[in-house]
């Protein structure tokens, strides 16, 4: 008799520690399915396709550094679907996102994440560039330029733009390299009604291939509207404006030019 109690307690506990690992066990099968459910979620967020724009000349690559093979490269401008987000080298301002933009179940080639941004529909027909960080607004018809960090304005300028033959381009921009000083030299042959001297610049700022820049204009000394026609200089006669560029005092120059890294977004409105 005794035997049989000592039996039956002992199986009892047996049950009991079985029935308790059994509890731990199913209590972990759903923590680990909880987890796979909400990393499987974040994933498929990662992967979520969206539309993007080249905002220059973008080079498409295998891998997601400069090393890696280029297979073409993308005009400004140009729209691109976005497949994957992921992590790569970092080419400027800290930033190290590149973009897929080709299919999973094929090839893969990347993008970096400076020269692409997204795009929505304003409900006019054009797009609308996100904005983060430092950007650099310019107002053609305004002859006036903005800055802003965050979406906070920081900081403005009266500027001087295109002449009529020779406009600024707008669109949406980034800084790509940074002079200081530097020379311009005329692209015009001498007799051109466009050719110039040899101009020294203080400070400037290429945002678009082809000599477009951000830069100090010394042989101008009034800004703002209507000088991107023919207006008269009290220092120096009578003028057109920029051959493209925007042009600003050195002050205004100088202050962007120690405030904008390179990649800065510059957005050019009509």
């Amino acid at each position: 008799m005794e035997l049989y109690w000592y039996i039956g307690g002992y199986m009892q506990k047996r049950l009991k520690k079985i029935s308790v690992i059994g509890s731990l066990a199913l209590l972990l099968a759903l923590i680990l399915a909880f987890s796979s459910f909400t990393t499987s979620s974040a994933s498929a967020a990662s992967l979520a396709t969206w539309s993007g724009q080249t905002t220059g000349w973008a080079n498409v690559r295998t891998g997601t550094n400069t090393s890696a093979q280029l297979v073409t490269t993308y005009a400004p401008g140009a729209r691109v679907t976005v497949y994957a987000t992921v992590s790569g080298q970092i080419v400027w301002s800290g930033v190290s996102t590149w973009y897929r933009v080709s299919s999973l179940s094929s090839s893969p080639r990347f993008i970096y994440g400076g020269v692409v941004t997204t795009i929505s529909n304003s409900g006019n027909g054009d797009t609308v560039p996100s904005v983060q960080g430092k950007e650099i607004v310019v107002s053609v018809s305004r002859s006036w330029l903005y800055a802003y960090q965050n979406g906070n304005q920081v900081f403005n300028a009266a500027v001087i733009t295109g002449r009529s033959a020779l406009p600024t381009p707008t669109g949406t921009f980034h800084i790509f390299a940074k002079l200081s000083p530097t020379t311009f030299y005329s692209p015009w042959p001498y007799g051109s009604p466009y050719w110039y001297p040899p101009a020294h610049i203080n400070h400037a700022l290429e945002f678009l291939g082809g000599g477009y820049f951000l830069h100090d204009t010394w042989w101008h000394t009034v800004y703002g509207p209507g000088t991107n026609n023919w207006h008269h200089d009290p220092v120096y006669g009578w003028q057109w404006g920029t051959h493209g560029c925007v042009g600003m005092p050195d002050s205004a120059a100088s202050w962007l030019y120690n405030w904008a890294p390179i990649g800065t977004t510059v957005q050019i409105n009509p």
